[in-house]
């Protein structure tokens, strides 16, 4: 089994997120068009309160009735 994924501090990071060279974290996901998408913060707490935002606008997104295009 592989060993889990943990920030300079030691904390264990989710799926999508990491840690860059310069201390920024940073949250990749793919939105509903397929685009990768990236999220950076300074800290982690912030970073998961723009993660959670982040899934909360994919998920309206995804529930929203298809525009109608002008006939």
């Amino acid at each position: 089994m592989f060993e889990k994924r943990k920030d300079h501090k030691g904390r264990i990071l989710r799926t999508g997120e990491g840690q860059r060279k310069d201390l920024i974290y940073q949250y990749c996901y793919t939105d509903i068009r397929g685009k990768s998408q990236t999220v950076d913060a300074s800290d982690l707490r912030e970073l998961r309160e723009k993660e959670k935002e982040s899934r909360s606008s994919l998920m309206r997104e995804s529930t929203m009735p298809p525009e109608k295009s002008p006939s």
